[in-house]
């Protein structure tokens, strides 16, 4: 069972985030598709791996658009389960 890479594992989260946003200006249902298969990868890979002996400093924003929210508040919990913290909502921290 491989460690849990957080570094890359964060960087995969802000690409996702970043595809997100831009879906969310430009809609696509195949892109959407495909980022929902992306979310659910991520998940499963993360899953798999084995918690980390070093404390993660950066945490995880629960938010994300409808069209993925179910699958994107599944992997949040997978990242919790492994150390990972949540953050609040965008619009909550103002």
């Amino acid at each position: 069972m491989m460690i849990l890479d957080a570094d890359t594992t964060f960087v995969k989260l802000d690409k996702l985030r970043e595809r997100m946003k831009r879906l969310e200006k430009h809609p696509d249902m195949n892109e959407w598709q495909y980022t929902r298969l992306l979310i659910r990868a991520l998940a499963e890979s993360v899953s798999k791996s084995k918690r980390g002996a070093c404390p993660i400093l950066r945490g995880v924003r629960d938010d994300a658009p409808e069209a993925v929210r179910d699958d994107w508040q599944e992997l949040v919990a997978v990242l919790v389960r492994k150390g990972i913290r949540r953050l609040a909502q965008k619009g909550a921290r103002k």
